[in-house]
């Protein structure tokens, strides 16, 4: 299995990450089928679709590499028993392939979310609701669900903890990015022509849109960037939205430095 995952918390950069693969290792492909969901990642297979199952498998047949994205913690994908065919495609990614994991900054990413989600509510109030965990199929809701800075703090301490993964910071990557990716691709033992290119956010973001929607019909390619909905959140968002009570929150539940 010829496979990169890329792991994150949401709106960690993840697509920052894979774009910047993409662009830059010969042949790497991002399974983008139509028939699969929109911003397909391996935690959709718990939904046990016989359909996504059977297409995202030929999708692992190509000469690849093939990258694969994953929000999942740790402990769900690396699966002690898999009951099913589904889990065990699960098992066996995250056991043969090269793993990357990228973080941000939380508050940036509580940021990010909260612009992503629009919930009916303050940003006070929406960093202090429970996790809303992406696959409800897998679990029952656990201590680290409190809220969601807790959440997004285990996120990346679980990963931090978990042998033979590359550790990548979404700032390096962002301001300093061919050392990153140099170092990045020296640890998935690629050779990158040179120079290292970096993906270009979209300026037009309806175009942008509609690229990914005839992408997802199977009219189109995937574009540059696969980013759902790019530029939520900015590098100095959490000193203009972030109260002092958000702040004492924040530290409270915060375990982890990026």
């Amino acid at each position: 299995m010829n496979t990169i995952l890329v792991s994150s918390h949401r709106r960690s950069g993840t697509h920052f990450l894979i774009d910047s693969l993409r662009k830059n290792i010969p042949g790497a492909e991002f399974p983008n089928h139509p028939a699969l969901p929109a911003d397909f990642n391996i935690g959709s297979l718990f939904s046990k679709n016989e359909r996504v199952y059977r297409i995202f498998k030929k999708q692992l047949d190509r000469e690849g590499p093939i990258i694969i994205k994953s929000h999942l913690l740790p402990e769900e994908c690396d699966l002690q028993e898999p009951r099913d065919k589904f889990e065990s495609l699960i098992k066996s990614i995250f056991d043969e392939s090269e793993k990357l994991y990228i973080s941000r900054d939380g508050k940036e990413v509580l940021i990010s979310l909260f612009k992503f989600l629009k919930p009916d509510t303050t940003f006070s109030e929406f960093i202090r609701k429970p996790n809303d965990h992406i696959v409800r199929e897998i679990r029952q809701v656990k201590p680290y669900d409190a809220n969601y800075v807790a959440y997004w703090s285990y996120h990346v301490e679980q990963w931090q903890q978990v042998a033979g993964v590359k550790q990548l910071s979404f700032q390096a990557l962002r301001d300093d990015f061919e050392a990153t990716l140099s170092a990045t691709l020296d640890f998935l033992n690629i050779t990158p022509g040179a120079p290292l290119e970096r993906p270009r956010i979209p300026d037009n973001l309806l175009w942008h849109s509609i690229q990914k929607k005839l992408n997802q019909l199977g009219l189109k390619a995937l574009p540059e960037s696969s980013s759902v909905r790019p530029n939520k959140g900015s590098k100095a968002a959490g000193d203009q939205v972030f109260s002092e009570k958000d702040e004492a929150f924040y530290s409270q539940y915060n375990k982890v430095r990026i």
